[in-house]
């Protein structure tokens, strides 16, 4: 029994050029569904390279920005604190001028005084307040 092999070259190279074809078509509809000009690296590796270090100094830039939406944030939390404690000092200041006047008498002075232990209090947490804890 002989064995006989033959080729067809025409044949394999029709094929070789359908598969060819078939990857630029499958690249062409990738680039078309994505938007993108590059869609893989063998795309235009130069072009990819970009690419990249463009997204990546973007990448940056949003991190910058957030920290820096943080630290706006650190300093109204701030802001916002020590406008409590202005306004805290400033009742107790009036609480003593008011606990000196000669007509109050020793009920009025109790709820001064009350008054003034919770201010005090209030300043203590204020003190002991940390941001974003």
């Amino acid at each position: 029994m002989s064995l006989v092999i033959s080729h067809n070259f025409a044949a394999s190279y029709a094929a070789r050029q359908l598969e060819i074809n078939d990857d630029n078509l499958r690249n062409s509809l990738n680039k078309l569904s994505s938007g993108k000009r590059i869609v893989r690296p063998t795309d235009d590796a130069a072009g990819m390279a970009v690419q990249l270090k463009m997204k990546a100094a973007i990448n940056r830039g949003f991190a910058a920005k957030n920290n820096i939406q943080n630290a706006i944030s650190l300093l109204q939390t701030q802001d916002g604190v020590l406008t409590t404690a202005t306004s805290v000092v400033d009742r107790i200041g009036e609480l003593k001028a008011m606990s000196t006047d000669a007509t109050k008498n020793s009920l009025d002075l109790l709820n001064y005084d009350e008054e003034f232990q919770v201010l005090r209090q209030q300043l203590l947490d204020l003190q002991n307040e940390k941001f974003n804890g």
